[in-house]
């Protein structure tokens, strides 16, 4: 055997050797991958159960600039009658003259008001009294919503999903993470009711997947009851792609992301991925990995139901044992073989 055919022959000989290298290499181990846990579900639980047993005030409280609507029964100058919380934290009203406001709930603030016009006025005042616009009670939204911003609570406005519905809602870059900085102290304690802890060390957020399930609804963290101080933060997401796909890499989650959606994000699998055993790999709580298994011809088809991704997920593309001799020879002709033709011999 001459030189020039002992060099043609040998072209086949080492892109065997190449394609058995790529196909060793290229399905990364997704196990190791590691993705941000959540917070613990006893911390939610804490919260949530310190805010709905009336261990922290959650009721709107009075502050300054706030704008407070009283009206009393049989009584013309009091009928609608409109007055703002000053900066010292104080009402103007007529024969009562300036009274504490600040730190006092609609409820706090009526009973005051029927207190003082019994003892002065009336016999039995009826006295109504609404609270027409909070100023001082708000609740910092930010991060991947619509409309980051400082939003005032009202007797509407009351939850971690009535404060991001508010924010316009998660935008395409969210990732489905939710983070909650818990104001120290209730709605009516001294400075709570500014929002600014996002920069203090010693709060801790709290921290969920809004695409959770739970067993009962109000066990779900968006049901949270928020006080004024308050800090939501909605995380930007990103998922990875790796496997037989045709770009594998890390892509942004949108809303509604399925696994199926992600494969045809990474351009869709190659001849010899296997879409009848894709999985999803998922971070948990504590850091524990769960393996999620999804056959993608079922899903297409409409037998079986796709998975929603989550912000960290991890969608795998296997090899097809079965797929792999004919794709081997079709990388062979179609890249080393036309590679070697290029090359000069000599």
């Amino acid at each position: 055997m001459n030189d020039a055919l002992r060099r043609r022959i040998s072209w086949p000989a080492i892109g065997l050797s190449m394609l058995a290298a790529c196909a060793a290499k290229r399905p990364a181990t997704t196990a190791d991958v590691q993705a941000p846990a959540a917070a613990s579900d006893a911390r939610v639980e804490q919260l949530l159960q310190a805010r709905t047993s009336g261990a922290v005030r959650t009721e709107p409280c009075l502050g300054p600039g706030d704008l407070v609507e009283i009206s009393v029964f049989r009584w013309a100058d009091m009928q609608n009658y409109r007055t703002r919380v000053s900066p010292a934290g104080n009402v103007s009203l007529p024969l009562l003259g300036s009274m504490q406001a600040a730190g006092l709930t609609e409820t706090e603030l009526r009973d005051r008001i029927r207190d003082g016009l019994k003892r002065e006025v009336l016999r039995d005042p009826q006295v109504n009294v609404f609270v027409a616009e909070y100023v001082s009670q708000q609740v910092s939204v930010t991060g991947a919503v619509a409309r980051p911003g400082l939003y005032g609570l009202t007797r509407d406005r009351r939850t971690v999903s009535d404060l991001i519905s508010e924010a316009g809602g998660m935008n395409e870059h969210a990732g489905g993470r939710v983070q909650l900085y818990p104001s120290p102290g209730g709605s009516c304690d001294g400075a709570a009711g500014r929002p600014g802890l996002r920069g203090r060390p010693d709060v801790e957020p709290v921290e969920f997947e809004v695409n959770d399930e739970y067993a009962h609804a109000g066990d779900n963290p968006l049901s949270l009851p928020v006080v004024g101080g308050d800090a939501i933060v909605v995380n930007r997401g990103r998922f990875l792609v790796n496997g037989w796909v045709q770009t594998p890499g890390a892509y942004d989650i949108a809303p509604g992301m399925t696994a199926l959606g992600a494969i045809s994000a990474a351009g869709g699998a190659v001849y010899a991925g296997d879409m009848s055993r894709v999985s999803v790999w998922r971070t948990r709580r504590g850091g524990t990995k769960e393996k999620i298994d999804v056959n993608m011809k079922a899903v297409a088809e409409g037998q079986e139901k796709d998975v929603t991704l989550q912000g960290g997920d991890i969608v795998n593309v296997p090899a097809s044992a079965v797929k792999m001799v004919p794709y081997s020879a079709y990388w062979i002709l179609t890249t080393v073989v036309r590679v070697g033709a290029s090359v000069p011999i000599f």
